[in-house]
Parts: structure tokens; C-alpha cells; sequence
């Protein structure tokens, strides 16, 4: 009956050392398409991670494209790091080996706690609260997931936390190409979708003198008058009424845009 106990509770502590790593494998590799794929699209709303970047630094007036592309190629990185280290300790751990997935895991947490570390810097540098708040709740779950993690574990404590050189020259590999992978499509956003900070949107007609502008995150009053000014020049008939947005449950499309229609009336 013992026996069956402790095999029992053996089990249960198998089950959450998995689910640990399963989620931060997840959590990381969705990260790491975010940056990849960019912005919203089918079956995919995720944030303009450049957009955001740009504006931050814009605000401390930094504000050549460079300087995001740079700090966002750096957070990819560790994030990458962060999830190739953590897959590594799930792939020995349903292998069985505790030493090697305990080692992964080690090297994942720091990773991961280095990366929270600096976005919490840059939240207090950028005044982004909210961003704040998530960012160090998450570093504390980081620290409590390793803590839980080896809490768990029944494989002697003494065990020296050896890396085997094959596998971290794979795991280096598999991170750069990684790396490269996220840095190409960071540059390639810059080239071919910077220009949404400056360039005019054109209105779309939804009916009744009705125009609706979909205005891209990186836009800023730039875009919103250059928009105004393009719309007056295609449509010289018309009169702008007046310009409402949408309150926030009815922005379905767009994560981080805004949407605003514009009333006309016939001039007479």
C-alpha cells in the first residue's frame, strides 16, 4: 500500500514538472512567432512588437528605426534562447533524464529572467505600467516554476549539472537560426512597412457618407493629418461633418489600431 502511495504521489509530481516545462516551451515559442509574423492577420492577432518598439523610443527621442530594430533583435534573442533551453529540458525529461533536464531548465530560467529583468527596466525607462505589472509577475513565476520544479524532483541533489558539448553546440545552432530567422523579418518589416509612421490611409466607404480609416499603431498625428488632407483632396464634393472612433469592443481587426469614421455631408 505504501508502495502504491509513492508511486502514486511520484506521479502526480511527474505531471506538474511537465506541465512546467510544456508551458514555458508554449509561452516562448508563441513569442517568438510574434515577432516572426507581425501585427494581425488571418487566424493570428497578435501585437506590432516594431510599432511598439518604435514608439518607445521615439518618446525618449530616439527615433531612428536602427535603434527598435537593434532592441527588438536583442529581446528576440534571449527569448529564443529562453525557449530552445526549455524544449531541451522537456525533450530529456520525457527521455528520462533528470540531470540533463534539470540543466536546461536552469539555463531557461536564467534566460527567462534575464529577458523580464529587461523589459521591467524598460517599462520604468518608457513609463508603461501595465506592461510593468506583467512583466514582474512574470519573473516571479519564473522563480517559483524553477523552485517548484526541483522541489519536485526525486533524483539526487548532488548530481553535478554537466552539459553534454554535442548538445549545446546543437542548441547553440538551433538559437542562431532561430536568431537569424527573427532578425530578417525585423528588418524586413522596417523596410517595407516604416512608412505607415508618415503615409495617409486611404477611407474606406461603408455607406451613407460614411468613410472608415483604419489607423495603424506606428501611425501618429502625421498620418491622421496627412489622412484628412487626402481624403479633402479625393473627395472635393464633400464636407467633413464631423470624426468619431470606435470604443474598443467593436476594434475586432486590429490589436493595437485604432479606428475612426468620418461623417460628410454634400457640399451645396
Amino acid at each position: 500500500m505504501a508502495s502504491t502511495v509513492q508511486n502514486s504521489e511520484r506521479s502526480k509530481n511527474e505531471w506538474i514538472r511537465g506541465s512546467i516545462l510544456i508551458y514555458w516551451s508554449i509561452f516562448w515559442l508563441f513569442n517568438i512567432a510574434d515577432k516572426i509574423i507581425g501585427g494581425s492577420h488571418f487566424l493570428w492577432v497578435g501585437r506590432d512588437r516594431f510599432a511598439q518598439f518604435q514608439k518607445f523610443f521615439a518618446s525618449a527621442g530616439l527615433e531612428a528605426p536602427i535603434v527598435a530594430d537593434v532592441a527588438l533583435i536583442i529581446a528576440a534573442a534571449l527569448e529564443v534562447f529562453a525557449f530552445v533551453f526549455f524544449s531541451g529540458a522537456l525533450i530529456h525529461f520525457f527521455r528520462r533524464k533528470q540531470s540533463e533536464a534539470r540543466t536546461w531548465f536552469l539555463l531557461g530560467t536564467c534566460f527567462t529572467l534575464i529577458t523580464f529583468t529587461i523589459f521591467s527596466f524598460g517599462d520604468h525607462l518608457f513609463g508603461d505600467r501595465f506592461e510593468l505589472l506583467e512583466h514582474t509577475l512574470f519573473w516571479f513565476m519564473t522563480l517559483a516554476s524553477w523552485v517548484i520544479f526541483t522541489h519536485l524532483e526525486r533524483a539526487n541533489e548532488d548530481q553535478a549539472l554537466v552539459q553534454d558539448r554535442r548538445q549545446l553546440i546543437g542548441a547553440s545552432a538551433i538559437s542562431a537560426l532561430l536568431i537569424l530567422a527573427t532578425t530578417v523579418s525585423i528588418f524586413n518589416y522596417n523596410e517595407h512597412f516604416f512608412y505607415r509612421r508618415t503615409a495617409a490611409i486611404a477611407a474606406e466607404y461603408v455607406g451613407d457618407d460614411v468613410y472608415k480609416v483604419s489607423f495603424p499603431f506606428l501611425g501618429g498625428s502625421t498620418v491622421f493629418e496627412k489622412t484628412i488632407e487626402n481624403f479633402k483632396t479625393d473627395h472635393p464634393d464633400k464636407r467633413i461633418n464631423h470624426i468619431y472612433t470606435v470604443p474598443d469592443p467593436l476594434r475586432l481587426k486590429k490589436a493595437d489600431g485604432l479606428i475612426f469614421y468620418i461623417i460628410t455631408e454634400e457640399k451645396s
